[in-house]
């Protein structure tokens, strides 16, 4: 019986590296900032490319949110304030019901995205553990067209 010599592996720590696995971690506990600093710090290329997949995910959310209230809020006919209904109609009439029943879907989608976060970081993580940049679905991608 012979034995075929398995070839060698791939170094692992050249390929990638511990900030790269960690930092769809560490975008759950800090936001976007912490992937932002270890973007700006990092020179190793595995590190960059997964920090800036999170930075996306983390300004696509934030784009969603934004997007989502504005135009809510712009359709909206009445406020209560301290029990006091105000009219602020800032558009017309069949115009504010679109931009009320938009902003309203913007949220939902907003709403199903935000638990979508952790699935996205813990399934980026251990692609990132098995050497493989992994693109979180849904991301504008951000960083790499304006950075």
């Amino acid at each position: 019986m012979t034995s075929t010599p398995t070839p060698p592996g791939p170094e692992l720590l050249d390929e990638r590296s511990i900030g790269g696995i960690l930092v769809h971690l560490l975008g759950l506990v800090t936001g976007f900032f912490g992937p932002i600093l270890l973007y700006v710090v990092s020179d190793h290329e595995f590190t960059r490319s997964n920090a800036r997949h999170v930075i996306d995910w983390y300004l696509s959310l934030f784009a969603l949110m934004t997007v989502g209230l504005v135009t809510f809020f712009l359709g909206a006919d009445e406020v209560t304030a301290g029990g006091e209904t105000i009219e602020m109609s800032l558009l017309p009439a069949p115009l504010d019901v679109v931009f009320a029943l938009v902003g309203f879907f913007l949220l939902i989608v907003l709403v199903i995205a935000v638990p979508l976060t952790f699935v996205y970081a813990i399934v980026a993580t251990v692609k990132a553990i098995f050497g493989s940049v992994w693109t979180y679905p849904g991301s504008i991608d951000f960083v790499e067209r304006y950075w």
